[in-house]
């Protein structure tokens, strides 16, 4: 009987016009880069919609001092489309999971030290539809959440 293999790989879209072929299920060096730039909202998704633990944002407010970056128009009370950066998942633990693991909040690998703040459904609608957010790869993304969930301590 031959041995299972994982899916074939997928290209998804990126951060900055990058393309990242992952194989599906399989957490790797590619599968960190795609999921840390440009695919975290899918994941995110993706793991929240299987475990129903609730999404959160990483914000960096130094964009919302600068009126050239920084409108009017604030997506969410108090935050502006600038400050949006990575997208997460809340443990119940309180740890911020994203495709690197589980995080004390303001410690997730390249946002040290932001602060992370509960995704509403206007925040997720306004990432979905962004012309500066990648179409959420989730079909892609949903192949990574058990091995994900599994890898957690």
């Amino acid at each position: 009987m031959p041995l299972s293999t994982l899916a074939d790989p997928e290209t998804i879209p990126g951060a900055f016009g990058q393309s990242f072929t992952v194989t599906p299920g399989r957490i790797d060096d590619t599968a960190l880069q795609a999921f840390t730039s440009g695919q975290c909202h899918a994941l995110a998704r993706a793991v929240s919609d299987a475990t129903g633990w609730p999404m959160a944002l990483i914000v960096d407010d130094e964009c919302s001092y600068d009126p050239d970056m920084c409108c009017d128009d604030d997506i969410a009370e108090g935050l502006c489309a600038c400050q949006l950066r990575h997208v997460v998942v809340v443990h119940p633990s309180g740890q911020l999971v994203d495709i690197t693991g589980a995080h004390a909040p303001g410690t997730v690998p390249d946002w040290e030290g932001l602060q992370a703040v509960l995704m509403t459904e206007d925040l997720w609608q306004h990432i979905a539809d962004s012309p500066d957010w990648r179409t959420p790869a989730l079909d892609v993304a949903r192949t990574f959440v058990a091995p994900l969930i599994a890898s957690l301590p």
